[in-house]
């Protein structure tokens, strides 16, 4: 050791004896376990090498074995694959066997049903052939008698006279008269043709007569008996059961077993392939609802749709509304003219809402084409419709075969068969001729109109048998959006009648009170405000009274609680403060109120607002403002309309016009207003007399790309000498000013005709002409238009079908027919009953 002092090295004193030693034994002791460690580290890496060494030869082992058992595993992959290309081969040509029976098996099925099909046709046909033996033909039309040769100005001559002259003179006294004003012709003469004409008069409605008789009587030859019926199905099972006893019995026993799996799941019906909708949703049309129950009885023949939100282009028209209907009800849907009525009805004959695949719907929306069909068979063509029901009949007769048919699918299929039949019965074409015959006479088809081509019919006439058309098949659900339009007054009473039998669902748009009140069972009320369907059980003045009685009572709701909340902030203001026992008080008045607020308070009722017509005092004038005078009219190489027509009119005439379709009612408001010239006589207006018209075509006034703004500005920019005057002016008739800005072609028939009204006032008429004015108005303007015709100065002519309009404005009823204009002494009411008589009887003797 060394010491270090002042950088200097110190040596250290020598050790004593006796450390001496203990340090040489400290060096033999360590030497010792020197050699002890090292022998010990060479066992342990003797030992470390020997495990090394094993622990390397069984992992050669376990690889070895590894080997064996992966080479052992793919040996049996192989195999097994081998197997399995084996196994699919099989279940390959297993597939294509049966594939192939099946295959044959449906051929042949078809083969059956093709020629059942054809022993049911030849049969017919066979049964049909004999019955057409037994018709009658038509009786030929009776000559028109003219011995001895009389001109038709001799004719007129006569007819006139005799008319003059009464009848009281006595008969040698009378002809005498006639015969001075009839030269050439002595009075046996005219005695002698008056009782010629008489006789060709009289033999013509008995040749009529004789023809309704003898179609009739055709028609119910027509019909099959029981035995006949019978025979045809027996003939046709036979031919079925002929044709399918090759079928292989297990093949049968699987397609029933699918065709039973299909009918407990309700899907034998083929489920609506959503075109119509797509097409409607490229119109801007959507409709969205709440998911419907994910299982419905295949037989359901109620709709029922929550959350209902249909819009149009963004807008809605009903939000989150219920819509239901159910069987065996006929419903009235109204509402204001343009809240979407007609829209709601496509949504749902496009099948955009859930609809039961039992329920099929006809949507008489667009009239009949022109064909070279006659209108009596392109009511009765229904065959596709027959040819779908008698597959799906014979679909389910396989399955009810099954004896494995649980009790629950056996009533499901017998439910779903009975209303089959009932269907095929009623498309039955041994009874489609009368049927078709009844619905077309009672639509004011004549016999010979019946067996005119389409093409020939106008529009109104093609949309008429449309609507036959859509009363023969007898759909589960109609939609019919205002089906008077194109009615006369004959034929809405008499489809008035048919639709209060009707047993199935209706659902029609119509804004003819008295019409609703009579075939309704119910009326969904279209709220605009709050775009909401409401639902009320009655005809529609039962829905009035029960819609104001409901508003009563919501105001009186109304007022009471805002009574009570003004009382109770009237107590907090005044006592609401401080710590006396009155300040307590009112603070729980104060939490009262606030409860009541957060709990929901009822909404005032809010009237929707009422439209005022009104048309300008047009002046006074001299009466008769006009004058008719021996009129007479009739189209160029048609039949005469009208002869010996002689009436006047006033500013005080109140006129209606009835009458059938084509006696001429149209034709007689134009020859009024000098659009047509009679063939003789004369038409004497006033000299300073102006008068409006108001058209079934009123679309043709308008010009269609403009606003109605712009549009009624430009047409008095003297009277409008603002703009603003003349939006105030279209809002006197209930166009808005959103539906002012707009293209009168986005706006609904019945706020084009409301547009049409406001130009109509512009011009002061001292005679009014409406042909039909109601086509399109809702009921509000229905009654608004009353009370503009009640309070106007000037006259009136009223063609229309709606009773209640004429009952509230009409002062003389003038019926158009048998070429005069006559009047009816009674009012309207009394002529609907006359008028159903009428029918009834008809209705009779066409039965028998």
């Amino acid at each position: 050791h060394k010491i270090l002092v002042l950088n200097r090295e110190i040596p250290k004193p020598p050790k004593r004896p006796e450390e001496h030693a203990r340090t040489v034994a400290r060096a033999d002791l360590c030497e010792k376990k020197t050699v002890s460690s090292r022998a010990t580290r060479a066992g342990s890496q003797w030992r470390a090498s020997s495990a090394e060494h094993f622990q390397k030869g069984g992992q050669r082992r376990r690889r070895r074995s590894l080997r064996a058992r992966r080479d052992d595993t793919a040996l049996g992959a192989r195999a097994k694959r081998a197997r399995a290309a084996m196994g699919k081969a099989q279940e390959k040509r297993d597939a294509e066997a049966k594939a192939a029976a099946k295959k044959a098996e449906k051929d042949a099925k078809k083969a059956a049903l093709k020629e059942a099909r054809a022993a049911k046709k030849a049969l017919k046909e066979q049964i049909k052939a004999e019955i057409e033996t037994q018709k009658q033909p038509l009786p030929e039309k009776p000559e028109v008698a003219n011995a001895a040769g009389w001109s038709a100005g001799e004719q007129r001559k006569l007819d006139d006279a005799i008319r003059a002259r009464a009848p009281d003179l006595g008969p040698v006294a009378r002809w005498a008269a006639v015969k001075a004003d009839v030269p050439g012709r002595s009075s046996r003469a005219c005695a002698a043709r008056f009782l010629e004409v008489r006789g060709n008069v009289r033999a013509e409605r008995a040749w009529e007569q004789a023809c309704r008789d003898v179609t009739l009587a055709n028609a119910k030859l027509t019909s099959l008996n029981k035995a006949q019926k019978d025979e045809v199905a027996a003939r046709a099972k036979a031919a079925y059961e002929d044709k399918a006893g090759s079928y292989d019995a297990d093949a049968a026993a699987r397609e029933r077993e699918a065709k039973l799996k299909e009918a407990k799941m309700g899907r034998v019906l083929k489920a609506d392939s959503g075109e119509a909708a797509d097409a409607l949703a490229a119109q801007g049309v959507v409709a969205t609802y709440a998911a419907p129950p994910e299982k419905k009885h295949r037989n359901a023949k109620d709709i029922n749709v929550s959350n209902l939100t249909v819009s149009f282009h963004g807008n809605p028209l009903i939000d989150a509304a219920s819509f239901s209907m159910n069987w065996g009800n006929r419903y009235g849907f109204i509402g204001r003219n343009g809240s979407g009525k007609s829209t709601i009805m496509r949504c749902i004959g496009a099948r955009a809402i859930p609809i039961p695949e039992a329920i099929d719907i006809y949507h008489l929306t667009t009239e009949y084409p022109p064909t070279e069909e006659t209108a009596l068979f392109a009511v009765m063509k229904v065959d596709a419709e027959r040819a779908a029901v008698e597959k799906e009949i014979d679909e389910l007769n396989d399955a009810m075969g099954d004896e494995s048919l649980d009790e629950e699918a056996q009533t499901d299929l017998t439910e779903r068969l009975t209303g089959l039949y009932d269907r095929l019965e009623e498309l039955d074409a041994s009874t489609a001729e009368a049927r078709a015959t009844e619905i077309l006479t009672g639509l004011g088809f004549t016999v010979e109109r019946q067996q005119q081509k389409t093409k020939d019919f106008s529009g109104g006439w093609r949309m008429r048998v449309a609507l036959a058309r859509a009363l023969f098949i007898q759909p589960a659900l109609l939609l019919l959006d205002e089906p008077t339009n194109h009615l006369d007054m004959e034929a809405v009473v008499w489809l008035e009648d048919y639709l209060s039998k009707w047993t199935k669902m209706l659902f029609m748009v119509c804004h003819s009170q008295d019409f609703l009140n009579n075939v309704c069972t119910h009326i969904c009320h279209l709220d605009q405000l709050h775009k909401q369907l409401a639902y009320y059980k009655g005809d529609y003045d039962t829905f009035v009274e029960t819609r104001r009685n409901d508003m009563t009572e919501q105001m009186k709701k109304w007022e009471a609680e805002q009574a009570d909340i003004k009382a109770m902030k009237e107590y907090v203001a005044k006592f609401g403060h401080g710590n006396s026992k009155m300040a307590k008080q009112g603070k729980s008045k104060e939490k009262l109120l606030n409860k009541k607020l957060q709990s929901g308070l009822t909404e005032k009722p809010v009237e929707e607002a009422n439209l005022k017509f009104k048309f300008p005092d047009p002046g006074q004038l001299a009466p008769p403002v006009l004058q008719v005078n021996d009129l007479a009219f009739g189209y160029p190489g048609g039949p005469e309309l009208y002869r010996n027509v002689e009436f006047g009119l006033d500013l005080d005439s109140r006129v209606a016009l009835v009458g059938p379709n084509g006696a001429g009612k149209t034709t007689f408001v134009k020859l009024m207003t000098g659009e047509l010239q009679p063939t003789s006589g004369a038409v004497r207006p006033h000299s300073h007399l102006r008068m409006a018209k108001f058209t079934q075509h009123f679309e043709d006034v308008l010009d269609l790309n403009q606003d109605a703004l712009n549009w009624i500005h430009g047409l008095y920019p003297k009277v409008f000498t603002k703009l603003e005057m003349a939006r105030t002016w279209l809002g006197r008739y209930g166009c808005t000013a959103n539906q002012q800005s707009m293209p009168m072609n986005q706006l609904s028939d019945g706020q084009k005709a409301r547009i049409v009204f406001a130009k109509l006032a512009m011009d002061k008429p001292h005679l009014l002409m409406l042909d039909e004015p109601t086509n399109h108005l809702d009921m509000e303007s229905i009654d608004s238009l009353a009370k503009m015709i009640n309070s106007f100065k000037g006259g009136l002519v009223l063609v229309s079908h709606d009773m209640r309009l004429i009952s509230q404005v009409a002062r003389e009823i003038w019926i158009c027919d048998n070429k005069s204009v006559t009047r009816y002494e009674g009012d309207i009411l009394k002529f609907k009953m006359a008028k159903k008589k009428e029918q009834k009887k008809l209705a009779q003797h066409q039965h028998g």
